[in-house]
């Protein structure tokens, strides 16, 4: 009984090891299968176009990659730093450095949807009466609002037309009257401009 016992204990423990050898020859294709599988879909999703809109990096040129030299309706993405910007002014047709060419949803030409990465604001095409502003008023007749500066100056820039005195006092304080169709701009406390239009800002 003793030497039965113990036969059957060894025939028990043969099949177990039969069984684990099994299971690890199969198990090495299988997880060389698997990686090979989660390796061609990483470079599937790789090659594949994003659905999302073409981001631009800047170049070491003035405008040079840009799909536009300057912008009178520019968008800052506010979670990204270095930030991003988009130009949403309506054109004939779109530059040839443009990837993402939309009709405009008016009909009356186009927008390309590019978002380009730069530390500084994209240059306006329609020079606003001021140069950055902190304390923009604006209302909004339509998609485009009409904007004037509350800030305080020392001196209102050359392209002011309307320059008001608001305080007679050493020096006097001045502020620029005039309107503009548009966006008011960058802020003068902003970082992301250059220090060009902070001249003659004394705040609020």
């Amino acid at each position: 009984m003793r030497i039965t016992s113990s036969s059957n204990q060894i025939r028990l423990y043969q099949g177990r090891e039969m069984k684990s050898s099994i299971m690890m020859g199969t198990s090495r294709p299988i997880v060389l299968a698997t990686l090979v599988v989660i390796a061609g879909h990483a470079a599937a999703a790789a090659a594949r176009p994003s659905g999302t809109n073409p981001i631009r990096l800047p170049t070491s040129g003035a405008g040079e990659g840009r799909p536009w030299k300057c912008c009178d309706f520019v968008v800052r993405d506010p979670k990204l730093r270095p930030p991003r910007w988009q130009c949403n002014d309506v054109v004939k047709e779109c530059s040839t450095k443009c990837r993402d060419c939309e009709k405009s949803p008016a009909g009356d030409g186009f927008v390309c949807r590019d978002w380009i990465v730069s530390p500084l604001e994209p240059p306006v095409c329609t020079p606003r009466p001021w140069e950055c502003c902190d304390a923009p008023a604006c209302v909004s007749w339509d998609d485009i609002p009409t904007c004037w500066c509350a800030d305080n100056l020392a001196v209102c820039p050359r392209s002011c037309k309307n320059c008001e005195l608001v305080q007679w006092n050493k020096p006097p304080v001045y502020r620029c009257t005039d309107q503009f169709h548009g966006y008011p701009g960058p802020k003068c406390s902003s970082p992301y401009i250059s220090s060009k239009g902070k001249g003659n800002y004394l705040c609020c």
